[in-house]
Formats: C-alpha cells, sequence, structure tokens
C-alpha cells in the first residue's frame, strides 16, 4: 500500500508496523503538510463485525481524550472499505525496548518521573471513565526528554452505568487479578502500572510462568517480591507504593490515578543533603505551581466589543461602503472585527476610513489587516480585519502555560492568536535570539523565572550576564547561578572540558555521557560540575543586553563559539538586544542561531535584522514575533507575563 493516498488527504509512505487490529503507516497529511501515523483495517468481504466496533471505537476513544500524555488522534473515516483513523506521528521509543536496554533497571529518578506522566494519563481517561485495560510497557512511548505517551486504546472501554468494564482482555503479564475475571475498573490500570514501575526498577516483572495460566494464578495468589529485595538503592516511599499498587485486591490499592501521580511526584521533590563546598538549600525541590497566579479566563465577548461593532458599521454605512461587519474574535491583547466586503468592494475603500474608525472608537489603537479568509460559507468573499487593541488585555499567565506546556525543553514565550501556548523547543532550536524593545511583559524575566520554576540546579545551571545593569538583578544568587569572575571564559573552558570527555567516551552528546555515568559504565570526571545523576548538567546563558556586550574584546567571536559548538554538550543561549543593527546582530553569530524572536521594531530596518523580514514595526506593546529552527511560518503571538511578586518568591525558594 506504499503510496496510497486515502480519502485524497493522507497518503501512506512506511510501514511501521502490524498486529491483529490492522496497520500502522508513517503517512503525510497532503492538506496540512505535516507527518502523521495512519492505523489501518484493512478492506476485506468477511470482516468481523466485532472486530470492525473494536477498531471504530478505538478512534472514538482516543478522540475523547485530549492530554499531553496520551497519543492524539486527527480523523477518522473509511477508504474503499479501509477503516482507518490518523495519529499524530510520535518519533521516540517504547518503553519495552529502553526497560530492555537496561537489565538492572532504570535510574531511580527517571522511574519516577516517567511513572508519574503515565498516572497523569490514566488520571485524565479516568476521568472519562476510561480505562485502558493494557498498560505495558509496550504501549507507552518515550520521546525526546522523556515525554511520555500512553498509546494504543484498541481495548480500552468506557465504564458501563453499573460501573463495570466486562470482558477478560489484556496483556496476561500486567492483568490485575479482577481482569481475569472479567471485572476491570479503574484500579486495575493501577496494578499494571505497578507492574511496569516494578520492571523499570529491576528490570524484570513481578510475575513469571510457563503459560499464561499459571501467570495468571500467581497474579492472583502469590506476592510479589519486593523491588528493594532485587535493588539496594529504591527507596522505602517508592517501594511501598509500588507493593501498595500490586495489592491482589482493588480497594486494597491507591484511590486514583492523581493520587499516585501526586505521590510519585512528591518523591522528586524531596530534599537531598548538600554536597560538600555547594550551596545548601533545596537542591531537588522545585518550587510549586501555586507561587504562579492564574490568568483572568478568556472572554467570548463584552458589552465594550458589541458596542464598537455598532460604531464600525455606522462608519461603514454613514460612508456608502457596501460591508458590513460579520462578528468579531477576542484574542490575547486585541479583539478582531471582521469586515466582509461586498462583491464590487475593494479592500482599499475600507483602508481609507482607518482614521473614521479611530475616531468613532473614541481614538482606540486600532490597525487593519488582510484576512485570508472570510467566515462566510459562500465562496469568493473577501473580508478585512479591523484589530482594535484591548485597554485592559487579559492576562496571559506564565502560570497557566506551565500547567498547559508539559515539556521542560519548551522555552514558553506567550500565546499564538489563537489561544495556543508559543514556545521554543530546545531540542530543535538550541538558542534563541530577542531583538526589540517591551518594557512589560519582558520575555527575558519570563524565560528566567520558567527556568527555575522546572530545573533544579542539579539539572541546570544559569550563566546570567546582565549588560542592562536590572534587567536580571531579580534572579542574582539564586542556588543555579554560576558566579565565577570571567563568566565568557569560564563557559568556553567548561565547553571544552565536556567536548574531551565525549572524545574520551566515544560519546556524540552530554545526554549519552550523563547516562554513562548513571550506568557507572564511565567514572564521574573529576572537574564535572554536577552529580553522577547529571554530570553535565545544562547551562542556559542568558545575556541582556547584546549591544553592551558585543562591546567587550572577542565578544562576537566568543558569541559565535557558544552558539556553534553549544548544542553537543548542553549549552544553550538566550540574548536579547533592544538596539537590532548590525554591529549586535552581527551575520556570523545571526548565521547560528534560526530561532528568532522579534519585539516592537523602530523600523523595517530593525525588523528585517532580527527576522529576515519586515513585520516587527507593525506590533503593539507586548506583542512578537517567532521564526523557529525550520523557518516556518511567522507566528504572531502575545508574551506572558510573571510578576515581580511571583519572581520574588520562586527566588526565595532556591535562596532557601
Amino acid at each position: 500500500m506504499r503510496g496510497l493516498t486515502l480519502s485524497g488527504r493522507y497518503r501512506l509512505d512506511e510501514k511501521l508496523g502490524a498486529g491483529a487490529m490492522g496497520e500502522v503507516w508513517k503517512g503525510f497529511d497532503l492538506r496540512l503538510h505535516r507527518d502523521v501515523a495512519v492505523k489501518i483495517y484493512p478492506g476485506h468481504p468477511d470482516l468481523e463485525p466485532r472486530r470492525v466496533e473494536r477498531f471504530r471505537s478505538e478512534a472514538m476513544i482516543c478522540g475523547r481524550l485530549q492530554h499531553p500524555g496520551i497519543v492524539v488522534v486527527h480523523d477518522a473515516d473509511e477508504d474503499q472499505g479501509r477503516l482507518y483513523f490518523v495519529m499524530e506521528l510520535l518519533n521516540g521509543t517504547d518503553l519495552r525496548r529502553v526497560i530492555a536496554e537496561a537489565p538492572d533497571g532504570l535510574p531511580i529518578d527517571r522511574v519516577i518521573r516517567i511513572g508519574a506522566d503515565i498516572a497523569d494519563a490514566l488520571a485524565a481517561a479516568h476521568a472519562k471513565r476510561i480505562i485502558h485495560r493494557d498498560v505495558k510497557p509496550a504501549n507507552i512511548m518515550l520521546l525526546a526528554g522523556d515525554r511520555t505517551k500512553l498509546c494504543d486504546f484498541g481495548i480500552a472501554r468506557v465504564i458501563d452505568p453499573d460501573g463495570k468494564a466486562t470482558a477478560q482482555v489484556g496483556t496476561v503479564a500486567y492483568m490485575a487479578p479482577e481482569q481475569f475475571d472479567g471485572r476491570p475498573e479503574e484500579r486495575s490500570d493501577l496494578y499494571s502500572l505497578g507492574c511496569v514501575l516494578y520492571e523499570m526498577l529491576t528490570g524484570d516483572r513481578p510475575f513469571h510462568g510457563n503459560t499464561p495460566i499459571q501467570v495468571a494464578l500467581r497474579h492472583s495468589r502469590d506476592e510479589p517480591k519486593a523491588p528493594s529485595e532485587l535493588r539496594a538503592d529504591v527507596p522505602v516511599e517508592l517501594n511501598e507504593l509500588v507493593l501498595h499498587l500490586l495489592a491482589k485486591k482493588p480497594e486494597e490499592r491507591p484511590s486514583t490515578a492523581s493520587e499516585v501521580a501526586a505521590r510519585l511526584k512528591a518523591m522528586l521533590e524531596r530534599p537531598a543533603p548538600p554536597r560538600p563546598g555547594k550551596r545548601s538549600g533545596n537542591v531537588r525541590r522545585l518550587p510549586p505551581y501555586e507561587l504562579l497566579k492564574a490568568g483572568v479566563p478568556p472572554r467570548k465577548r463584552t458589552d465594550i466589543d458589541d458596542a464598537m461593532a455598532s460604531a464600525i458599521e455606522q462608519v461603514l454605512q454613514k460612508a456608502g461602503v457596501d460591508a458590513k461587519v460579520a462578528g468579531y474574535a477576542r484574542l490575547p491583547g486585541l479583539t478582531r472585527f471582521e469586515i466582509i466586503l461586498g462583491p464590487m468592494t475593494s479592500s482599499a475603500e475600507v483602508y481609507t476610513l482607518r482614521d473614521a474608525f479611530a475616531r468613532a472608537l473614541d481614538g482606540s489603537v486600532i490597525r487593519l489587516v488582510p484576512m485570508e479568509r472570510s467566515s462566510s460559507p459562500l465562496p469568493g468573499v473577501a473580508a478585512v480585519g479591523l484589530e482594535v487593541r484591548q485597554r485592559v488585555p487579559d492576562l496571559i499567565s506564565l502560570g497557566d502555560l506551565l500547567r498547559e506546556v508539559s515539556s521542560r525543553d519548551e522555552l514558553v514565550l506567550g500565546r499564538d492568536r489563537d489561544g495556543t501556548p508559543a514556545v521554543v523547543d530546545l531540542k530543535e532550536s538550541p538558542h534563541l535570539l530577542i531583538g526589540g524593545d517591551s518594557i512589560k511583559p519582558d520575555p527575558m524575566r519570563t524565560i528566567v523565572a520558567a527556568t527555575l520554576m522546572r530545573w533544579t540546579p542539579m539539572e541546570l545551571r544559569l550563566v546570567l550576564i546582565d549588560s542592562r545593569k536590572g534587567g536580571l538583578t531579580p534572579f542574582l544568587d539564586v542556588s543555579h547561578q554560576i558566579t565565577e569572575q570571567d563568566l565568557l571564559t569560564w563557559v568556553v573552558a567548561e565547553m571544552e572540558r565536556r567536548y574531551a570527555d565525549l572524545s574520551a567516551t566515544h560519546c556524540r552528546t552530554t545526554e549519552e555521557f550523563n547516562r554513562l555515568v548513571r550506568e557507572k559504565r564511565v567514572a564521574v570526571p573529576i572537574a564535572a560540575l554536577g552529580s553522577i545523576e547529571s554530570v553535565h548538567p545544562r547551562i542556559l546563558v542568558v545575556i541582556d543586553e547584546l549591544d553592551e556586550f558585543m562591546r567587550l574584546p572577542s565578544a562576537e567571536s566568543t558569541l559565535a563559539e557558544l552558539v556553534r559548538e553549544g548544542r553537543a554538550v548542553g549549552v544553550h543561549v538566550v540574548a536579547r538586544t533592544t538596539s537590532p543593527n548590525e554591529r549586535t546582530i552581527t551575520n556570523r553569530v545571526k548565521g547560528y542561531i534560526p530561532a528568532r524572536l522579534a519585539l516592537k521594531a523602530a523600523s523595517v530596518e530593525e525588523s528585517i535584522r532580527v527576522l529576515d523580514q519586515p513585520g516587527a514595526q507593525e506590533l503593539w506593546e507586548g506583542e512578537a514575533l517567532l521564526i523557529g529552527a525550520r523557518r516556518r511560518p511567522i507566528r504572531e503571538l502575545r508574551l506572558a507575563a510573571v510578576t515581580d511578586e511571583e519572581i520574588a518568591a520562586i527566588v526565595d525558594h532556591w535562596r532557601g
């Protein structure tokens, strides 16, 4: 079927696997121009109705679940007798393979993090009354940065009103005792999670047998060996949780997946004894999200917006322009009114009314923008967008974004026009160049605050170069900070040390090297910055302001070296200038930082210097334009905000 296009939209490129419920292919969505995964139940004249129903229900069940830890289903349809549904394409490795490569068990913190993510995903499913019934390592994908995705809901079921989901199905090695009796429930998934945690910790399953019946009997009757009997470094609380999950009766297990997730996350936050000669403080405990306030829920309509729509209509009528206001949408920071043009009306006629619109809207700051398509169901209808800056914009809270974006590798910046979080993925774009000026919100403060919320000093260290003498002052003296006198010389020397370690061990990245150290296959280097858990932690170099920084001797060559060589050894650079010009943003440095964030620019030339195209000169305060590493279409966004009080609370946490 390679090359086949389903429903004129999904082209099949590569077969990824096959099973009892059909085949999975890597495909390409010709409409949205993106890679996807397509699961197909091949056409056949003797399709078994029960299996067809199971195939259809998998797509429907997954479609109900919207959670970062659950595979996303985009579409489901039928093409010439072939049932299929379309999922996100997951570029990662299933947990089964990861465990197979670590026969003595995975690192404890990694087990806890992965387990917490699985429990969060199960909690989301259980909230919809859906039980997975087949939680096992082969159905858990690990993406970059150990982002976890729960997959294969082929035998998942919605629990009936009487509280039961019948049928004796699942994978025997991970099935709860009640599943063998056809009485699965939410806590059956928790038993399976206990089996997965057990295997991650010890490299082996809790029960074996020569036949499925023997394995089933052992699950129902035998008590498993405690993980701590097989591995001495298993913490007491984790050992107890696994045994709690493996209780024979559902009522003897934790009551919900949310409880399991909370217990696991609490283990990650346990304090560790300070290392000699290092700062004390809570080097393992991340700040609670309660430190960050929630934003105001976005409002779809307001009386003020309704009044402005009427005022715009009156201007059009008074000018005799054949156009009307079809509606409006409240977006982050602005309200966009859609003006649909009559069949003989040109957009220029609306643009000439700009000053009249401003007067009718009591001097509001406005701009007119072309709209690619109107909301009209009729073909060929043109429209112009009239955007009005909200005098009291809805707050885009950093806390809301961090709670929504699960990956720590993504620098959270704000929200797109449609409300989607706007991020820069450090895996894809290791560095970020920011040009232009924005006093409030300040993206540099947001980036550093978000980093301190999600990374411990054992995992990431900060190099703060505050050339503006004030913007980064609130973050001084946190546990993450490197305090060497000559920061640039130190960073370059640290990079050279790391490259020497990679060369000696034939590793390509510090992530590989760190894994070898954790697995005790390589000794901890004498001059290592971190501990055995992360011997070479990431380094985030934050430069605010480039205009002053570039006046230093050899600044350009040093910065070019950092952004050119830093990626492989865990060094990331975020640099901002309020004066984008040829001296500050040189072509030499710019070429190694394709990810750019443009704030309000003073001229077209400044916009081109940052983005290689105009547009930033038209921005309002708090807005930005973002281009990613792959030069994707430019994204318009509104910056997230973090208050002085929130920053003080985060810093106080790390100062202990």
